[in-house]
């Protein structure tokens, strides 16, 4: 009996590096400047976050901070989660994290709902 085993692994194989071209690195330098993430222009460009970082800083273009919880933010967050969305929601509203919300909202002592998935399965009856 031959049996062949797929082997998964949770890490994808890593990319060849590519040399982007002129016109790509503008567009990338363009896209950073309109407010596109490190990360949504490594996935755009297929590259990764830190490739993305080194083109921006050869192009001497200054690399925004990642946004923190400012109070604003948090009261904001506040009110979004109370009003039925979820922490997914609230950080691509807000362009924040979804953990940096769900920590935020623990810490300014918000009762936090189930998990989605955790609301959904059936319950079992105890034997």
């Amino acid at each position: 009996m031959n049996v062949t085993v797929e082997r998964r692994t949770s890490v994808s194989r890593p990319r060849a590096n590519r040399k982007l071209e002129r016109d790509e690195i503008e567009a990338l330098v363009r896209r950073y400047r309109e407010g596109a993430t490190v990360y949504e222009l490594a996935e755009e460009f297929g590259m990764h976050r830190q490739t993305v970082s080194a083109h921006l800083h050869r192009e001497g273009v200054t690399l925004r901070s990642r946004v923190r919880m400012t109070p604003q933010l948090l009261a904001r967050a506040i009110e979004l989660y109370k009003a039925g969305w979820s922490t997914v929601q609230i950080g691509k509203e807000l362009g924040v994290g979804t953990s940096t919300v769900g920590k935020a909202l623990k810490r300014a002592g918000v009762q936090m709902r189930p998990a989605v998935a955790e609301r959904a399965k059936p319950k079992r009856p105890c034997r």
